[in-house]
């Protein structure tokens, strides 16, 4: 009994600090979304599922922003999956040398504040001063408007998301790949398979559970990103990289509709949850 209560005291400025910032927050929005609450009073009327109708009108800013979010995430998850792995295969193999240096070097960019990546990318890739566009010019090519162009701004978000995430990915996939016991690679060896036999058909099978938690991860970060887009393109040019996040705070922050920007967040996280059970049934059907 002293045992327990000692670590329940270890634990209680945590479980303090995660109810008054997560818990409270999170059930007040469940509450605000029923309501036509602002930001600058916190009170409103009730008004049942208004906003939920409002929101899911076809035509309105928040199905778009929702599509923009799934062709984001769509495009994201899959090569930040392919990247991580093949990252981790790099820092693991015996072809390559300096494999902690590479480690390190892959994971660095997860260790960066949001706000640094979004400056510095945006720096970059900047028409004007951006440093890849002064080398462009240098050796005769036309400036790209990266952040310009819509097509070119949703690639460039895309892009900076991957680098970001996908050291973080590696480290997982590297903690499954070194706890394979030796004697798998080397009873396919003897079986006669080659190294690519060997990866697809016994090594990449028996990652499945930590692929799962890959996916199931990347696809929350990726529909949760909102920092470095924010200070990266600000959801520009116009809304082509406003993602759900963004549309979410402009709502509560600009427009000041605390019901609606509520609403908005019990929809993502009602879709985040769904996602995640899915991809855990996929996970436990192949079993």
């Amino acid at each position: 009994m002293k045992k327990q209560l000692m670590a329940w005291l270890f634990l209680l400025p945590n479980l303090l600090i995660f109810c008054i910032f997560i818990v409270t927050p999170a059930l007040s929005s469940f509450y605000f979304s029923f309501t036509d609450s602002d930001m600058l009073t916190f009170s409103g009327r009730f008004i049942g599922v208004a906003n939920f109708k409002n929101l899911l009108q076809p035509s309105s800013d928040f199905v778009r922003a929702l599509l923009r979010t799934l062709i984001y995430t769509v495009t994201v998850v899959p090569l930040v999956f392919l990247c991580s792995l093949g990252l981790s295969v790099m820092t693991t193999s015996d072809f390559f040398y300096g494999k902690p240096f590479l480690r390190a070097l892959f994971y660095w960019p997860w260790l960066l504040s949001p706000s640094i990546i979004g400056i510095s990318w945006k720096w970059f890739l900047d028409y004007d001063a951006g440093l890849i566009n002064t080398l462009l010019m240098k050796f005769g090519q036309n400036p790209v408007p990266w952040l310009i162009d819509k097509k070119l701004a949703f690639i460039s978000v895309t892009m900076v998301t991957i680098w970001n995430v996908a050291g973080y990915f590696m480290v997982m996939f590297n903690a499954a790949l070194t706890t394979i016991p030796n004697e798998v690679y080397e009873a396919a060896a003897l079986d006669g398979a080659n190294r690519w036999v060997r990866f697809w058909k016994i090594i990449f099978p028996l990652l499945k559970p930590t692929s799962v938690l890959v996916v199931v991860l990347s696809t929350i970060m990726t529909m949760r990103n909102f920092e470095i887009i924010y200070v990266f393109t600000a959801g520009g040019p116009g809304t082509a990289t406003t993602m759900i996040a963004q549309r979410i705070y402009h709502a509560a922050f600009m427009e000041r509709r605390l019901g609606m920007a509520s609403a908005m967040s019990v929809i993502l996280f009602f879709i985040l949850i769904s996602l995640s059970l899915l991809q855990f049934r996929i996970l436990e059907e192949e079993k």
